[in-house]
């Protein structure tokens, strides 16, 4: 089985019936193809047209999202930025609240954002985050009792101070999960990163952690990038070499992702006089 099929498999394990009926604008006996085969699932996804057809509701389709995955959506967003980049020399990047400045390095961007495995990745990743996990565990104190600990997805701290409570087999998916929120904080909510990761809260994820960030006296986002790329590292196999080497390669394609269409950004930077 080639990367291709795999992935196409892997496609085929999210979407539901009524995703592929989307895919096949809505003519049903389609559907049973596009199980026989999911590597169509990525060839539909690559034709803009269907894209756009599912990222952009109408006016008159108010609910349309009620009927599709979240993995759809977010896959074919992923498909599309993917391929805006190709044939372009330079892509937008974030700079601060709003603000995007060119980096000349659309090429290789393209290259890592057009990779079946990459796209895969990054829509499960996003996807995997439009319901957040939160809950509560017990831990003993060293007193000998017993202390309620809350966790939530993304809040780093204290979803890093679930390694102390798991089990050595459990670990490595916590580190996954850490490694994940960093990027999807870095990437779609990068405002709201700065506001909840302050000195107090960058020293709590570094005790939990045992890391020593680098970057813990910058930007939080610089931050976030180093703390997913050591998380990865630690999750062991699953996630994309390019990525555990270059989170900051994948961010940026999250970043795209939000600007284009969670939270569209207007970039002029030829303003008329």
């Amino acid at each position: 089985m080639d990367g291709r099929e795999s992935v196409g498999r892997r496609y085929a394990e999210h979407l539901t019936d009524n995703d592929l009926l989307v895919l096949t604008g809505g003519r049903a006996d389609q559907v049973a193809a596009l199980r026989r085969e999911p590597t169509l699932v990525l060839d539909l996804l690559e034709r803009p047209g269907v894209a756009d057809s599912i990222i952009r509701a109408q006016a008159d389709e108010p609910e349309r999202f009620r009927y599709v995955s979240p993995f759809l959506v977010f896959a074919a967003a992923v498909h599309r930025v993917g391929a805006t980049l190709v044939g372009r020399s330079y892509v937008a990047d974030r700079a601060g609240p709003r603000s995007r400045v060119p980096v000349f390095d659309a090429p290789a961007l393209a290259a890592f954002a057009t990779d079946p495995v990459h796209r895969l990745f990054l829509a499960e990743l996003l996807a995997s985050y439009a319901r957040v996990m939160s809950g509560t565990v017990w831990r003993r104190t060293d007193r000998g009792g017993w202390r309620r600990q809350r966790w939530n997805e993304l809040d780093l701290p204290r979803l890093a101070g679930l390694l102390d409570v798991v089990t050595p087999l459990e670990q490595p998916g916590i580190w996954r999960r850490i490694g994940d929120g960093a990027l999807f904080l870095a990437g779609m909510f990068p405002e709201h990163a700065e506001r909840a990761l302050g000195m107090v809260e960058v020293a709590r994820l570094q005790r939990a952690t045992g890391l020593r960030l680098a970057a813990a006296g910058g930007q939080v986002s610089e931050m976030l990038e180093e703390l997913a790329g050591r998380a990865y590292e630690r999750a062991g196999s699953g996630v994309p070499r390019a990525v555990v080497e270059s989170p900051r390669t994948a961010r940026r394609v999250i970043t795209l992702v939000a600007d284009r269409y969670l939270f569209p950004v207007t970039i002029d930077w030829m303003p008329a006089s």
